[in-house]
């Protein structure tokens, strides 16, 4: 059987921080104003071939006359092993390894949220796939 290409060793939360709004009000045609913010590093150590991803994830009001439930801060760190032969890592990792971070942090923050005052916050779903625009910067 063929091993993966990318092996996820171990990850944990660094950072948390989820804060319930007291004076949010609930309504049914509450529009939320969160900003959601998304933030991917991937370093190498050298020594020991392992890739450290580092995802950070930000939810905030859009300003400040918006009421959301919850302002959220996690920082979720995964520590990867990549097949050596595997051409682009940096590419493999900051895709499909912060993809597994962004899914395991989801399901961390609506754990905490449902035992908070308002209903449980599922963020929105993301894409690491690289945008035209965002590989037009990089180059």
């Amino acid at each position: 059987m063929n091993s993966p290409p990318l092996e996820l060793k171990k990850y944990f939360f660094s950072y948390v921080q989820v804060a319930a709004d007291a004076e949010y009000e609930p309504s049914d045609d509450n529009e939320l104003e969160t900003n959601f913010t998304v933030n991917v590093s991937v370093e190498k150590d050298e020594a020991s071939d392992i890739y450290q991803v580092v995802l950070e994830i930000i939810a905030e009001p859009e300003n400040d006359e918006s009421r959301i439930p919850y302002t959220i801060h996690l920082i979720t760190i995964g520590l990867f092993s990549v097949d050596e032969g595997f051409p682009d890592k940096k590419k493999l990792l900051g895709i499909t390894g912060a993809s597994m971070l962004y899914s395991a942090a989801r399901e961390f923050i609506i754990t905490v949220t449902s035992r908070g005052p308002w209903a449980p916050i599922f963020i929105p779903t993301f894409s690491f796939l690289p945008t035209k625009e965002k590989e037009d910067s990089e180059t």
